[in-house]
């Protein structure tokens, strides 16, 4: 009479293991995978945008988007990532929204579950919409659009025609590094005044944004331009 042989328990464990073995091996190889594709993905968006601003910048006479319709210069915050504010007043990015360059409102934020300001956020009932937070309305992406001043005293922008882009090492572009923001596993997608895009990767980036992981604010401008600066390099 034949019997059905079982698995032993030994035979099951031995199982077990060389699954957990290949699980162990597998799932940061898929997450580096996924992280890749979100890098790439946010270069696109990055292309995207730059695109939008040259485009803007050829049909207003040379000039790249404002930071501000009324707002001169940059105080605590810096603003580089604002859209939007609670008083309907457009910035950066925003200009070249509202001249309809940029169909797609979610090329203005990163793919990364890691940075703070998603989508998903802004655009109920249609986008832009604001804030849910009550004392500090309005729209905000999660990349850095032209963030170089012309000094830590003089928070004017340095980079306001599209002539002034020539140089390779203008930053025009890259995922925020405010808020404590910290994409690709510790890169940032940057692009420079020559509208080519390159992923940084320097520890000392990391460790100044998580100093930060509050913000950086006025009384720290020059941690965000030393940043800036290790971005262009």
């Amino acid at each position: 009479m034949n019997r059905t042989r079982g698995f032993t328990l030994i035979e099951l464990l031995v199982v077990i293991a060389i699954v957990s073995l290949l699980a162990a091996l597998l799932i940061p190889a898929l997450h580096r995978a996924r992280m890749h594709a979100q890098r790439v993905v946010c270069a696109a968006n990055i292309r995207d945008m730059g695109t939008a601003v040259h485009l803007y910048a050829q049909g207003f006479e040379g000039r790249l988007p404002p930071m501000n319709e009324v707002r001169p210069a940059q105080t605590a915050g810096h603003y580089s990532r604002w859209f939007r504010s609670g008083d309907d007043t457009w910035w950066n990015l925003g200009f070249v929204w509202r001249a309809g360059m940029i169909g797609n409102p979610k090329v203005l934020y990163c793919p990364s579950p890691d940075v703070r300001f998603k989508y998903k956020y802004y655009c109920e009932p249609e986008f832009p919409s604001s804030s849910l937070v009550e004392d500090n309305p309005g729209t905000r992406i999660s990349y850095m659009y032209n963030p170089i001043c012309v000094s830590v005293e003089d928070r004017r922008r340095r980079f306001t025609r599209l002539e002034q882009l020539k140089a390779s090492k203008t930053l025009l572009l890259c995922d925020s590094i405010l808020d404590g923001s910290v994409p690709h596993m510790g890169g940032w997608n940057v692009m420079v005044g020559d509208f080519s895009i390159r992923q940084v990767l320097d520890p000392r980036i990391l460790e100044l944004v998580q100093t930060h992981r509050g913000g950086i604010m006025e009384d720290d401008y020059a941690h965000f331009d030393e940043i800036l600066e290790l971005m262009r390099r």
